[in-house]
């Protein structure tokens, strides 16, 4: 048995436990990180290690998409208050 640990932000555990399930994959909230993440660890079988490293591109990409939000965010509120001036 293996073992598999994911640090997911709070604002993409909905979309990454799913896509836990669509893989048939179990996991188990151990705690949060010092960043307010939620740690999940999943024991799986070797048979199961592509449907563990699918698991972690998409929690890459979610926290990328979460960072590109945030980007995006600030860049609208610094136009806004260069137009207040």
């Amino acid at each position: 048995m293996r073992k598999a640990e994911f640090f997911v932000p709070t604002e993409v555990m909905e979309q990454f436990t799913d896509e836990m399930v669509n893989r048939k994959l179990t996991g188990t909230i151990t705690g949060t990180s010092t960043d307010g993440e939620i740690i999940i660890e999943t024991d799986y079988e070797k048979n199961q290690t592509s449907a563990v490293d699918e698991l972690e591109k998409i929690l890459d990409n979610l926290i990328d998409q979460i960072e590109e939000e945030e980007e995006e965010e600030e860049e609208e509120e610094e136009e806004r208050s260069s137009r207040r001036r």
